[in-house]
């Protein structure tokens, strides 16, 4: 079956083992048979989900939009896509379905790996399409990433870390002004246009906002 023709609520599939060693979940996750595959660890129960079309389809959304938005606003950063977040000290690890260095994009800039137990990703991206056994958001906030945008039951959510928990605010601080209802728009309306006319319509409103401006 080709991607295109997957039905749009299909859901993530998930695995879940139980008494997984620190040295078991990284010789898993590093092995490049695996590459493919999310893994959720924490403290010896590990989670391994293969993701659905539906899930790629919103995740993508989401990073090609904040990629145009840095675009038009000429706004530094390094994406740093899935890449592994994990501590041994902690016991836990995770994928961002995305991740951004921005405010910090000059601390990674030009290195080869990161150590993202030392810096952190100024923000991520979760993207929710299933029920999960292992809650990622704690786990997000024992690893200092500053800010989670959030979806789940058709929602999206701006998480920013503060006293080491999550709390919900209504405009982004790792990307100030970010249109944020333009973007749930689009996701809404995700299996009516191709994610093409979507990135049109956005950049189009982005360039008319910037011609609106006095000094534009």
């Amino acid at each position: 079956m080709s991607t295109a023709s997957m039905p749009s609520n299909t859901p993530d599939q998930a695995s879940v083992l139980q008494g997984v060693t620190w040295a078991e979940y990284v010789r898993y996750r590093d092995d490049p048979a695996n590459h493919g595959l999310r893994m959720t660890y924490d403290r010896g129960v590990l989670e391994i989900m293969t993701l659905s079309y539906a899930h790629e389809l919103i995740s993508l959304l989401i990073h090609n939009f904040i990629t145009l938005w840095q675009l038009q606003h000429e706004i530094d950063g390094q994406p740093a896509g899935s890449m592994t977040l994990r501590s041994q000290v902690l016991s836990q690890g995770l994928e961002g379905d995305q991740t951004y260095y921005i405010q910090r994009a000059s601390d990674v800039l030009g290195q080869k790996e990161i150590d993202a137990e030392q810096i952190p990703p100024d923000l991520a991206i979760e993207v929710d399409h299933t029920r999960a056994s292992i809650r990622k958001m704690p786990i997000y906030a024992k690893l200092g990433v500053a800010e989670v945008w959030q979806w789940r039951n058709e929602s999206l959510t701006v998480q920013r870390l503060k006293n080491g928990e999550y709390v919900e605010i209504s405009e982004s601080v790792a990307l100030l002004g970010f249109p944020l209802d333009q973007l749930r728009a689009a996701i809404a309306r995700r299996n009516d246009v191709s994610q093409t006319v979507l990135l049109q319509e956005f950049r189009k409103s982005i360039e008319q906002d910037r011609g609106r401006r006095p000094n534009a």
